[in-house]
């Protein structure tokens, strides 16, 4: 499974916050189903749901939704192509901490696609897919996110470091 430690990769480098201290982020995945079908091809499909708490978060949790829905248009573009689970399909959880902190969980339905490939000289290759492009990128996430002010207090400051002049 290839999409759990690319999240990770992707948020620590999205949240300052989580860059200082990436302990914070816990990962793992549950509900994991295995589809596949009798006959000559011996590829499958991962299904799972995976879980992200991100603990004692110094910021507002839309500086976690962003960054996590930003990810997913790469990585799994069909949870927010199809408007029933667009609006359904992304759960989480807040724990209100105090007045600068929460805990922040969410479970977010994912697939990954196995090829199993039989190779020229009768081995066979098992990589996991990349996810097909959907549409054309107009834009790099995380310099996006640089660009996004983050609410909070009396000095604004950037969502991910500053921008790039």
């Amino acid at each position: 499974m290839n999409k759990p430690d690319s999240l990770r990769q992707f948020l620590t480098a999205a949240l300052p916050e989580l860059a200082r201290d990436p302990d914070a982020l816990t990962i793992y995945v549950t509900q994991g189903t295995l589809a596949h079908r009798h006959g000559k091809n011996l590829g499958f499909e991962i299904r799972y749901t995976l879980h992200l708490t991100l603990l004692d978060y110094r910021g507002e949790p839309e500086q976690v939704f962003l960054p996590v829905l930003l990810w997913l248009r790469a990585n799994q573009a069909e949870l927010i192509l199809n408007h029933d689970t667009g609006v359904s399909a992304i759960a989480f959880d807040v724990d209100l901490l105090d007045n600068q902190a929460v805990d922040v969980e969410m479970r977010l339905p994912l697939t990954e696609a196995v090829d199993v490939l039989r190779q020229p000289d009768g081995s066979h290759a098992m990589t996991v897919r990349d996810e097909p492009p959907i549409g054309e990128v107009t834009f790099d996430p995380l310099t996006l996110l640089r660009q996004i002010w983050a609410p909070g207090g009396d000095a604004a400051e950037y969502l991910v470091g500053h921008p790039d002049p």
